[in-house]
Order: C-alpha cells, then structure tokens, then sequence
C-alpha cells in the first residue's frame, strides 16, 4: 500500500499497483507547475518570506528542531542572495535574457526527492529551491517525519502574501508519497517518472536510489552521508572570545542531536598557554548550561546503549578520560589519538590535543563536509581551508553556523542544477 497526499487538492489512498496509479497525482501537480510559471518570481519570494515569520509564530512548529534556520534561510534578503549565487539575475528565470542570442532558465520538469529522516526540515531547502525555479514535485517521506513534515507544510499552505498569492497555490505542485523503503517497485517507479532525481540519506539509502535505472536525461543530485568536526588554534584558546566560541559549539552538537551531516563530532585542541583541563572544565560548563535549557528527549534506545558502551570503554582505559553526568544527557570523551571516530550522535563528543590545527588535514577525505573554525589567525585560518577545501571539504565556517544551510551546499549551486538552460536566437 502507498498512500498519497496532495497538498493542491484532496487527499486519497489508492492502491500502488503500478505507476498508472499515479496518473491522477502527476497530472494535477504537472497543472500545478503550469500555475507556478504564471506566478511572479518577487511573488514567491514574498510568500516564503510570510512563510519565514509565520514559522517562529506558529506554536504548532515553532520548537521543531531546524525551524529557526529555516525561518532564517527563507527570509527575502536571504533567498535573493542564494538565487543571484545561482543565476546572477532572477531575470533568466522569468523571461529569454540578451540580444541575438537570448537565454532562458526553464524548469526541468517532475523532481522526486527521496527524504532522510534523521532531520525532516532538510527536505524542504530542496523542495523549495524547486518550487522556484517551477518545477513539479513529488516527494518520498520516511514515517517517521509524516506528522511533522505535513505540519510543516500546513503552515505554509495557509501562508498569504500581500500580492494574492499563496502557499496554497505554491503547493498545487507538491505532492508526498508514503511507502516502506524496501518497497522497491515503488522506488523504481518512483525513480522511472523523475526529470531529476534529489536524494538525501545515508550510504546504503543513496547506493539503493542511484543504484535504480532511470531516464537518460534524469540529473541526479545527491546528498549523502558526510561527517563534520571542529577545530581551535591555540589563539583562540587565550582570546576573550573562547567561552562564546565553546557555546557556539556547544549549539552546533546539539541541535539535531547530532543527527545531522553537518554536526561536529571531533574537537582538535591546539596546544598553548590555556591549560588543556581548565578548557575542559569550561566546556564542561557549557554543556552543563546548554542541557539545563535544552533537556534531552525521547533519547533513542539504540544510540543510548552505545553512549553506556562507549563510556564504559573510556572509564576503563587509564589511556583515555570520560566527564558525563549521570544521564546520559551529554558526555566529553578525550583521548589521544590523532583520528576522526566514528560518530556516537546525541550530544557525544571527542577532544583531540594536538600541537598544530594543521594535523587534522590529513585525516581528511572527500566525505568530510563541514569542519567548523575557531582560528584567530586569518592568514593560517586561510592557509587551512584552502588545503581543506582542496582536500574535498565543502564548507569552512564558523561555530554556531555549521548547520546553516548556504549556497553552494556539498560543493554545487543546487538552485542552477534544478533547471535546463534553453536558447533563443532572435534577429538575422
């Protein structure tokens, strides 16, 4: 069984027999991409900025995890600054743009996202990246992110702008499947219709999606499975700043439980005049501050049987340190050996001493996405994001911005792969 919502119209249930079954859903969100075109491009921008606020007021999805930088990233200024990275000018998006030759940006026509569900706000910096550029969309959602994807979306269907337009009519292009993922006729349905195939999750989600045949002029743009950490030179461990900066991190680790690609999981220390306990001591207070305002929840049972595991290991190895409350509510783990571990997530993190921020370059590969800086020195803060960036890593930002969805994003201006590049050639 797959059950279908369509947010421009009803909702219904039929049974998944085959892509015929689709046929109903596929017409309608193609009619809605044929209203987006009509639709503004300011207009849209209008409606995600009303969007924005009414994310913060409504008390219905306010306190989801990842709403504040959501609300953040769809504000007016934000957006218009993500599409001009993309397009330079909004101007090829609504009409041919030049003289002899003219060039336009034309949707590509159905994007099917494949959702993760660790973080289910991540699923909408694709979707309306895609609603803008005109495309229809279908999406994939795991069951685990139904009720809160669909209130998400709720608030942004009773969205208005002052222009007339509404998420209401945004949304006739949207439509979300639910189906188990080892349904795979479904996948391969799903993956037979898609002009673009957009797929978050983990690496055996992303090889089972890829993996799929698909039509030849199909993009597929993945966002796989990456790891993030951070790191202090030993400048900004004897600055003023330290403390603001270990809270910085602090917020990074916790907002998504570490659930998110872009969440640090290793520290690397660089040795100076601050002894290395008394940093401890004040990231210690940090968590101790940051868990008072933000209680633990529903605390997976899996990962926190590896949080005991993990602390126990420590607790035993005279060659390692652990600091941890008596819950599980967050837990320091130190030890010396230069290496990225593997992650634990739920506000789990390890420090690392080394003597230079620069040992940590080669431990870095491709899968690394985000590596977090607090690095006083601008010339060596360049010198390492430079190598780093060399080395594959797509993002060097500062703490308390690691989860801040930017463009590019993975290294690609998404916005620019969601489109066909068309031409006209207009005079003699």
């Amino acid at each position: 069984m797959i059950n279908i919502a369509l947010f421009g119209g009803e909702i219904f249930y039929p049974q998944y027999k085959s892509v015929e079954s689709l046929r109903p859903l596929l017409s309608q969100i193609q009619e809605g991409a044929r209203i987006l075109k009509s639709i503004p491009k300011v207009a849209i921008l209008d409606i995600f900025h009303e969007y924005s606020k009414n994310l913060i007021k409504s008390p219905k999805v306010n306190q989801v995890e990842g709403v504040a930088f959501l609300s953040s990233w769809l504000k007016r200024n934000n957006f218009s600054q993500i599409v001009n990275k993309n397009f330079q000018t909004m101007d090829y998006l609504d009409h041919f743009v030049g003289e002899k030759k003219r060039l336009k940006a034309q949707p590509r026509g159905l994007a099917c996202h494949w959702i993760a569900g660790n973080v289910p706000t991540l699923g909408l910096f694709s979707l309306f990246q895609s609603i803008f550029v005109g495309n229809a969309n279908l999406l994939r959602i795991p069951p685990k992110s139904h009720s809160t994807m669909i209130t998400l979306l709720d608030v942004f269907n009773d969205t208005q702008s002052e222009s007339g337009w509404s998420g209401h009519d945004l949304l006739k292009s949207v439509g979300i499947l639910y189906y188990d993922r080892v349904n795979h006729k479904a996948n391969q349905e799903f993956s037979d219709i898609a002009d673009i195939r957009i797929v978050w999750g983990g690496g055996s989600a992303v090889k089972a999606i890829t993996g799929l045949p698909k039509n030849a002029h199909c993009e597929d743009i993945i966002f796989g499975p990456k790891y993030s950490f951070a790191v202090f030179d030993k400048d900004m461990l004897a600055s003023d700043q330290l403390k603001r900066q270990l809270r910085f991190l602090v917020s990074d680790v916790f907002l998504f439980d570490q659930a998110a690609c872009t969440s640090p999981h290793v520290v690397f220390f660089e040795r100076g005049t601050l002894p290395f306990e008394e940093l401890v001591s004040q990231l210690q207070d940090a968590f101790k501050r940051a868990a008072r305002q933000f209680p633990k929840i529903d605390a997976d049972p899996y990962i926190s049987s590896k949080i005991i595991n993990i602390r126990a290991q420590y607790a035993l190895d005279l060659q390692k340190k652990v600091i941890c409350p008596i819950e599980n509510d967050w837990t320091i783990l130190i030890n010396s050996n230069i290496q990225l571990e593997d992650p634990v997530e739920s506000r789990t993190i390890f420090l690392k001493e080394v003597d230079s921020v620069m040992e940590a370059l080669p431990l870095i590969t491709k899968k690394i996405q985000t590596i977090g800086c607090a690095i006083s020195d601008k010339e060596k803060l360049v010198a390492f994001a430079d190598e780093a960036t060399f080395k594959g890593v797509s993002r060097c930002v500062n703490l308390g911005q690691m989860h801040l969805f930017d463009s590019p994003w993975d290294g690609m201006l998404f916005m620019s792969r969601l489109v066909n590049w068309t031409t006209l050639y207009y005079g003699k």
